[in-house]
């Protein structure tokens, strides 16, 4: 089983570019410095090459003021799903399903969410699994965005996703509304 969702957060091992140490940039200093910068925000230049990474889309799940962050999933098989999250997937008709199915980053989060709330749950309701109206109370008042990732100036780069065919109909499943920031009315 291959699962490709990492990203390196250390340093990187190979030769650094000469690069001038613009705040900015991200390459020195604090990196809130430039945060309300009134400069468009650009993609990320690439230095590497990163066959299979890109492009992608990041999204998160705030419920209650906690919040998730998380990309879509790629490699052989898909990732582990919360059962609940599972046995939705699995009664949707082909209509509604892609073939990447399960591996959204949508998905992912809602059910790293799930299984954040099994796990917190008293002893004595762990006895029995989870059911969906419980899942539904620990999604109340949830919201989910996603972006996009591209590559360096790509048009597309951080521009909302709408959710496939499949991840509309689990986010309507267990209550969490999709919102664009962008979209004036949210």
């Amino acid at each position: 089983m291959t699962i490709m969702n990492t990203t390196q957060t250390g340093p990187h091992t190979g030769p650094r570019p000469a690069t001038s140490h613009d705040p900015r940039t991200g390459m020195s200093g604090d990196p809130r410095i430039g945060w309300s910068s009134t400069e468009a925000p650009h993609a990320p230049t690439l230095r590497h090459r990163r066959d299979g990474i890109l492009p992608t889309v990041a999204a998160a799940l705030s419920v209650r003021g906690a919040t998730l962050t998380g990309t879509a999933a790629r490699g052989d098989q898909g990732p582990p799903l919360h059962p609940l999250v599972q046995d939705f997937l699995d009664t949707l008709t082909s209509a509604q399903r892609d073939r990447f199915t399960g591996r959204c980053a949508e998905t992912i989060l809602i059910s790293r969410h799930l299984a954040a709330a099994d796990e917190a749950r008293s002893r004595r309701a762990a006895r029995r699994p989870m059911t969906n109206g419980e899942a539904r109370k620990a999604l109340k008042q949830a919201k989910l965005t996603t972006r996009r990732i591209r590559e360096d100036g790509d048009p597309l780069h951080g521009s909302f996703a709408a959710p496939c065919r499949a991840c509309a109909a689990l986010s309507a499943h267990f209550g969490v509304r999709v919102v664009d920031p962008a979209a004036a009315d949210d």
